[in-house]
């Protein structure tokens, strides 16, 4: 049955209520207390389900909406035009001593940003899910299907994310990632991404390579066409799978001829691979002029992130959660301007190293002149988005609207865009635009 106006008025409403509660809640649990991080968890999912619901509420149009909420007939608007319903709510007032938890919301929404650290196959929800069961013949029950996503650890990501490699049978099958991907980024207002592709599994599967690049590649030419959002590349060479198959792996990469293809990323289980094994691997990639990052410092010590640096020449570091343990290190990585990319959410779900947002070591790397950039790093699988990860940042972090800000510039200048300074100044204005409709005063920042 279809919603009136007024219904869906009260169902925002609510949820606005709900999310303010539950976000009191959550900030009054006792910090390592042994239920506490499964607490946080629970937290952060329902919080998170009704932000996706309430953007999805905000997304409807209504044909002739009310009077009493537009005052006057919109000049321009003939009544049979549909409108946004978020067109039809005045923006909230940021300059107040105290902003609603809603309004800042809404503000880091529409302000555009970049996202570096993603994985492709974690931007597939649950339903795009079971629709890919479906049509592959998979059977997995209700029970076994939610089962999945109540991981304790890094390993039992790691788990999940090969269960959701295991529903592609097909290149063809890309077109769900991709397209999953791309309504994500709208929704979040994301124009660039870098995003982890991991093949390995895949291939294990009977899979191409190149075809399944080129299937990706095509998909992601067509979702620029719409609007110009841009995402690239960076093949996972993977620890799960050891430093031959890496090897391999790079060898196909070294064959493409894609722009958007532009580098290759460590990531698998920490513990399994320490960087000095894929050595050669990274001096191989840099020699062909290929991008190269890492994860590290998410499930091993800050000795993990020094390999990554000196041994790989990483030029950004995923994660680096224990960074915070060896001062040296965050020295250097300050001197030699090597970003930390930030995964507030995932860090906690995995546990290793934090347990709540509050101890999370991003407000001390800020603070000493780290470069860093801000993601999810697996936004359906940890229920999160973009925008929530910087509303964290304020709300348990203690970070000023205009850091956050400051926080989205470090982000494009930490990521591989060929003209960063170009890309900043676009978004810069349009930052600014929605800084002014929010009462905020605006200012030019300095780029790197």
């Amino acid at each position: 049955m279809a919603l009136t106006f007024g219904e869906i008025l009260d169902r925002i409403r609510i949820i606005d209520r709900d999310v303010t509660e539950l976000n009191r809640l959550k900030s009054r649990l006792p910090a390592d207390r042994p239920y506490s991080s499964s607490l946080q968890i629970s937290f952060d999912k329902q919080i998170n389900v009704l932000l996706n619901e309430r953007v999805g509420l905000m997304e409807l149009e209504v044909l002739d909406p009310p009077n009493w909420i537009l005052g006057v007939p919109t000049p321009g608007i003939p009544q049979e035009t549909p409108v946004p319903i978020k067109g039809l709510f005045p923006s909230g007032d940021l300059s107040k001593e105290k902003p609603d938890d809603q309004d800042v919301i809404n503000f880091l929404r529409e302000l555009p940003k970049t996202e570096i650290h993603l994985h492709l196959e974690a931007c597939v929800n649950k339903d795009t899910m079971k629709q890919l069961m479906a049509k592959n013949g998979i059977s997995v029950s209700e029970e076994e299907f939610e089962a999945k996503f109540n991981f304790k650890d890094l390993n039992g990501f790691i788990q999940v994310f090969f269960f959701i490699q295991s529903l592609v049978k097909e290149p063809a099958d890309f077109s769900f990632f991709v397209g999953s991907l791309a309504e994500y980024m709208r929704a979040n207002n994301i124009v660039y991404s870098e995003v982890f592709f991991a093949p390995s599994k895949f291939i294990q599967n009977g899979l191409d390579f190149e075809e399944m690049i080129d299937f990706l590649v095509g998909r992601i030419r067509e979702e620029k066409a719409k609007d110009g959002i841009t995402i690239r590349l960076l093949v996972d060479v993977s620890r799960s799978f050891g430093p031959e198959n890496a090897m391999n792996n790079l060898n196909r990469v070294l064959k493409l001829r894609h722009p958007e293809v532009i580098g290759i990323g460590l990531g698998g289980a920490e513990l399994m691979g320490p960087a000095r094994d894929y050595q050669e691997v990274f001096q191989k990639a840099r020699e062909a002029g290929l991008r190269v990052v890492a994860h590290s410092g998410e499930d091993d010590g800050p000795w993990a992130i020094w390999e990554a640096v000196e041994l790989l020449k990483a030029e950004r570091i995923g994660h680096g959660t224990s960074a915070i343990q060896d001062p040296e290190l965050v020295k250097y990585l300050r001197e030699n301007r090597i970003p930390i990319e930030i995964c507030v959410t995932s860090n906690v779900f995995t546990g290793k190293y934090v347990r709540k947002e509050q101890n999370h070591p991003v407000r001390y790397y800020y603070d000493q002149g780290l470069p860093l950039s801000i993601n999810t790093d697996d936004p359906e699988i940890f229920n999160v988005n973009l925008t929530y990860e910087y509303f964290k940042l304020w709300r348990f972090l203690d970070f000023s609207l205009d850091e956050i800000i400051d926080l989205i510039r470090q982000g494009v200048f930490a990521s591989f865009h060929p003209n960063k300074e170009s890309l900043w100044a676009e978004m810069e204005k349009k930052i600014n635009q929605v800084k002014s409709r929010y009462g905020l005063r605006t200012k030019t920042l300095v780029s790197e």
